[in-house]
């Protein structure tokens, strides 16, 4: 009799059910975020990236991995002198793009141009060194 309750419970042993399923892990994103997606509107930024395209003397867009989308707007009070493809270093607070907000501020000039930066983030310049 010990001998046939050790045997059913070594049968019971090898026949358990299996496991109930684990969740999977939750999907995480290998992409990092840009620096300025990153920062908080209102905080103080300084970004070195080259010149993409000069739209007025007041914004220009740069180009940079680090930027969500590559590239990133740049609005100076002060006309920048800036030219693609020169490297820059800005330092400015992060803003919230609006042309209808800040185009008098920075006279940005015909909204076309700005349309794909609406809603998006910006960097009001502060200080703007051009390397040569």
């Amino acid at each position: 009799m010990a001998a046939l309750s050790t045997a059913a419970v070594l049968v019971a042993g090898c026949a358990s059910r299996p496991e109930d399923p684990q969740p999977t892990p939750e999907p995480t994103s290998t992409v990092r975020l840009g620096t300025v997606a990153r920062a908080e509107v209102g905080a103080r930024l300084t970004v070195t990236a080259t010149v993409d395209r000069v739209i007025t003397g007041t914004a220009f867009v740069v180009r940079d991995v680090d930027f969500t989308d590559g590239t990133l707007l740049v609005l100076s009070v002060d006309p920048a002198s800036a030219e693609p493809p020169q490297l820059v270093t800005v330092t400015g607070t992060v803003v919230d793009f609006s042309y209808r907000d800040l185009s008098d501020r920075y006279e940005l000039g015909p909204s076309g141009a700005y349309r794909d930066f609406e809603g998006g983030r910006a960097l009001a310049a502060e200080d703007v060194t051009v390397w040569n």
